[in-house]
Parts: structure tokens; C-alpha cells; sequence
């Protein structure tokens, strides 16, 4: 019997493909169909077969086998490409997780496949779903702040510090630029929703710690269209650390986290305002990865808009590949001089 719920596959089985099956297997707007993943590991095996969900071999048989609405890719990131023209061909929604992939190329083909079939192409940016966040965009956007002088982001932690070097989240092929892929791409999202687009990067990436080929610390200066200039660092062997921060000329806004989308916690938002004038708000952490997925969802559906635009989805692609691009050479980038399927 159906039960009226969006019907969904979670391909990728690994870490963070064990956080999507918990997190939404009793959701009231999406259902699991099936999983998907050539060798599932004794943990989600014994997890599907609790829940009663099958784990298929591969997407083939998931499109054959199973009435699905959508699916969610929670596979390495030079998947993303193939997968998502695949599933689109095949007139499904598909759910990416960051990066969509690792080109602004490839993310435009990605854009345009899904639009010529009309599906949603949604994408793993749940952060935007954070009350903190989103107030502070809102202080931003409503012109709160003043003209807005500078803004910092800072998300760094040591949850991938433990890695085999052969791990594919620590191969600078598919995972670039330290913790970008992990960590920094939320960061340049959230400088992307907050000031719009970026004109000119600066990057550089170091090996302070870790033995990762792609680095461990990272950090970008971005200059937006608009004369805004922020600058982004992730690091992946440190205690968990988030802070953003913008300053405009009649006052300052600040949300330090310490809550990721997978650990609860706090998050604190001050702003001082010219005058002395002092508030601060704390905000409970909530499941935003669920928030994301089911806004994906519903907008699939029609009952919503998404909260990303296309030119979004593909500016922060573009961005990070600027990022790699501007950290390899030692000299800035401007986005839109990278290769364009256009």
C-alpha cells in the first residue's frame, strides 16, 4: 500500500550514507525504498535488515526493481557526473551530496541534464537549514548591519583525521584542497547565499599534521561582485571549531557552532550593535540534514520552491575548483574564466 511519501534510494553506504538512513527512515515526507551499494558492510546490512530495506548491487537494478521518486548520492565525488545524467535520463530527482562535483563544467552538465528532463537536482548544503544561519543571512539581506565591510567563515574539525591514506577522502583527485570537499564548500555556499557571486579567489593549502596528499589546512580569499571581500579556512586535524562572522559599518553579527550536522549542540548568535549595544540568541540544533532532504523533496513535488538556485549550484562548484585551481598555481582565480560547457 503506498503510503503517500516521496520514495527515495540512498546510494553510497559508507559514513555519511549511514547518517541519511538513520535520519530519514521515519520521516513523514520521504520514504526508503531501497539502499544501494556493491559492498555494504556488516553494520548497514544489519541496520537494512531492521528496517526491513533492501540493499541492491547497483543503480541499474535500484531504477529497475524499485517505484522510485528520487535519489540521494552519497558516493565519491567523481560519481556525481555519471550518476546524475543517468538518473536524470531516467526522469528522476536527484539528491547530491557536496561537492555536486568538482568542475564548473561538469556542474553545468549536471544542471542542464536535470532541467532538459525536468527533475530536481537537489543538493547536500544543509547548513543553510541552521536557525543561526539563516538569521544571520537574514541580518545581512534586511540591510541590519550597515554596508557590510568584510565576513569570516571557520569550520574545522578532526572527524576525517583518522583516514587510511588510500581513503578516497584523502586523495587530492577526488577530494581537492584539504578539507574543502568536506568542510570549506559549506563555508563558500554560505558567502555565495549571504553576498552573491565571486569575482577573484586566492587560495592556498598546507600539510601541517596529517599525511593526507591533499593537504590539511586550507584557506581562500574571495572577492565578491558587490566589493564584498571574505575569507574562508578549514582545517582537518583540530577540535571541532565553527565561527562566521560580518561586520558591516553599524554593526557586527557572529554565530559560533558547536553543533555539526551529525552532533548536537548550541549554537550562539551576538551582534553588537554601534552605541555598545550587545544581544546574543541561542539558537538548539535541529536536524537540518533531514530539513534539506525533505525541502528537496517537497520541491520536487511542486509544493515549494528550493532554497538553491541553479547559478548557485554551480558558482560554488565554481569556487572550489578555483580554490584548488588559485592553491596549485599561487596566484589568484576568477571563476569565470574556468572552462564552461558554454
Amino acid at each position: 500500500m503506498s503510503t503517500g511519501r516521496f520514495k527515495i534510494c540512498i546510494v553510497g553506504l559508507g559514513w555519511w550514507g549511514k547518517v541519511m538512513v538513520d535520519r530519514l527512515y521515519d520521516s513523514t515526507v520521504v520514504e526508503i525504498a531501497a539502499l544501494v551499494d556493491p559492498y555494504p558492510d556488516a553494520e548497514i546490512m544489519q541496520k537494512a535488515d531492521s528496517l526491513n530495506i533492501d540493499i541492491l548491487p547497483d543503480l541499474d537494478t535500484a531504477i529497475l526493481s524499485r517505484d522510485i521518486h528520487g535519489v540521494i548520492l552519497c558516493t565519491p565525488n567523481l560519481l556525481h557526473l555519471s550518476q546524475v545524467e543517468f538518473l536524470a535520463s531516467h526522469g528522476k530527482h536527484v539528491y547530491c551530496e557536496k561537492p555536486l562535483c568538482l568542475t564548473k563544467k561538469d556542474a553545468e552538465r549536471m544542471v542542464s541534464a536535470c532541467s532538459s528532463a525536468g527533475v530536481l537536482l537537489g543538493v547536500g548544503h544543509e547548513r543553510r537549514y541552521e536557525p543561526a544561519w539563516s538569521k544571520l543571512r537574514e541580518l545581512v539581506t534586511n540591510g541590519d548591519l550597515g554596508t557590510i565591510m568584510y565576513a569570516e567563515g571557520h569550520f574545522s574539525h578532526d572527524k576525517l583525521a583518522g583516514l587510511s591514506l588510500d581513503n578516497w577522502r584523502a586523495d587530492p583527485e577526488v577530494a581537492p584542497a584539504a578539507g574543502m570537499t568536506g568542510m570549506g564548500v559549506h563555508l563558500t555556499d554560505l558567502m555565495l547565499w549571504m553576498f552573491g557571486p565571486v569575482d577573484l579567489v586566492f587560495a592556498g593549502v598546507s600539510h601541517r599534521k596529517l599525511e593526507y596528499a591533499t593537504g590539511d589546512v586550507v584557506s581562500a580569499s574571495l572577492h565578491h561582485a558587490n566589493g564584498v571581500k571574505s575569507q574562508i579556512t578549514a582545517l582537518l586535524k583540530t577540535p571541532h571549531y565553527q565561527r562566521v562572522t560580518v561586520w558591516g559599518d553599524e554593526a557586527w553579527a557572529e554565530v559560533v557552532d558547536s553543533s555539526h550536522p551529525d552532533t548536537p549542540g548550541t549554537s550562539r548568535l551576538k551582534i553588537s550593535r554601534s552605541g555598545g549595544t550587545i544581544t546574543e540568541e541561542e539558537h538548539q540544533w535541529m536536524d537540518t540534514v533531514s530539513a534539506n532532504v525533505e525541502s528537496f523533496a517537497l520541491s520536487a513535488l511542486g509544493k515549494q520552491s528550493y532554497l538553491f538556485t541553479d547559478s548557485e549550484k554551480i558558482g560554488n562548484v565554481a569556487l572550489l575548483e578555483a580554490i584548488k585551481t588559485s592553491s596549485t598555481l599561487g596566484k589568484p582565480v576568477n571563476p569565470r574564466d574556468l572552462s564552461s560547457t558554454g
